[in-house]
Order: structure tokens, then sequence, then C-alpha cells
């Protein structure tokens, strides 16, 4: 299978939702948003094809996160060492390099550090002293979470709530990303129903489908040839 992302509905929100908040940004309005939804919906996938495409700067948020710990991998993403130093020049130095650089911001993994007050209002200082567009990713009670926190809120202008796949966005995974076969829409379907919805499943099973074909030298694929095989680890 081809290592690319294909343009789902997700993935097309997502854009749109980036490219607004890019234009807000050079206007002085709200310029921050969440992508959110439930495991396996391509968030991240989204966050790190737009990150890359803009050239912006990606951080994920771990469990046992301080502020301390988040400034620390924040700085070490824009290339500096912020060993020995305090809290307040880690932040001082994030500031400096965003602003001048108006790279935009991708935070991953937004649930580890919902309940967490300090990180959260210490990113909405780094984006009020540097005015780049921030991205927040996170499972479906992130936007509870932040709503908490109503000066933070207020500066999210964008929210994508990602949806489980349907046939039509399966459908332009398998062309745009198989490359060895053809799937028939029975086969799709199949696959589908299997995973319902779940992209990182439906990713998976396509792939199992295409190294099978390859295997046994088929060009063209449907149900009956598939059989009742999983078209992944079942738990």
């Amino acid at each position: 299978m081809k290592s690319a992302v294909a343009k789902t509905k997700n993935v097309i929100a997502a854009f749109d939702a980036y490219q607004s908040i890019v234009e807000a940004s050079q206007s002085g309005t709200p310029a921050m948003a969440m992508f959110t939804g439930t495991a396996g919906l391509g968030k991240t996938t989204a966050g790190s094809w737009l990150f890359a495409k803009a050239d912006g700067l990606l951080v994920r948020c771990l469990k046992a996160d301080t502020l301390g710990t988040f400034l620390s991998r924040l700085a070490m993403e824009l290339s500096g060492d912020s060993a020995g130093i305090s809290r307040a020049a880690r932040l001082d130095f994030i500031v400096r390099e965003l602003a001048g650089s108006q790279k935009p911001l991708f935070i991953d993994e937004c649930d580890y550090i919902a309940d967490k007050t300090e990180i959260l209002e210490t990113i909405r200082d780094i984006y009020d002293l540097t005015g780049v567009p921030v991205i927040l990713i996170g499972y479906s009670v992130l936007p509870s979470k932040v709503k908490r926190l109503g000066q933070l809120y207020s500066r999210i202008s964008q929210h994508v709530e990602f949806k489980p796949a349907d046939f039509d966005d399966l459908s332009l995974m398998a062309k745009e990303l198989v490359t060895d076969t053809f799937i028939k829409p029975c086969l799709l379907q199949d696959l589908l129903n299997a995973a319902q919805g779940n992209f990182r499943r439906l990713h998976t099973g396509l792939d199992a489908i295409e190294k099978f074909a390859r295997t046994n030298t088929l060009r063209e694929i449907e149900a009956h040839q598939w059989g009742d095989k999983p078209f992944f680890p079942q738990v």
C-alpha cells in the first residue's frame, strides 16, 4: 500500500479548519482549533499530514507531563536545549522562536493535559504572545474539559469532530492507497461492516486484502474470494 493520506471527509474538514485559522491568525481573530473524536478515526494522521504540509511544530503530550516537561519537549522541538534553565526561561525561548518563525503549533494527545489547568493556560499564553495557529488534538471529552477555561475556549474558532468512515471514505482509501489490486465493492462493504468505520482497522484490512491478492496473483478480488478470513486481529 502507498504511504499516503487519503483525502477522506475527516481529512478535508481538518484541512478546511486549518486554512480558516491560518487566515484568522493573519487578521488577528481567534486562531485556535480542536480535532476530536474516538480512537482510530484518524485525528493524529490528519494532524501529522497538516503539520508536514505546513512545516509546523508537532508536540505530543504524555500522561506524566508537568508544565516543566511539556515546555522542555516543546523547546526541544524548536531545537533548543532547555536543560538547567527555569520554566520561565524555557517559555521565553519558546515564545521568541515561535513568534519569529510563525510555525503553526500542533499539540497531540491533549487528553493527558485536559485536567492540567496550568499547562492549558500556558498554551493560551503561548498563543497570545506569538499569534501562531494552534491545533489541539484529542478524544471526544476534550471540548468539555477545555470549556471550563473560558479564556482558552473563547480563542477556539474551529472544531472538527472526526466521524467514522462511510462507504465513500473506504472506496476513496482503496483507490488512493491500494496499488496492486482492485477490491470489489462487496468486499469493501464487508470490511466496512467488520471495522465499524474505524479508519485504523480499515487501513489494516486493506493492507491484508492487498497482500492476500498479491500472494494469489489476483488483479481483482471480491468477497467470495476472501471468504471468512479476519481483516484484522480479533480481540
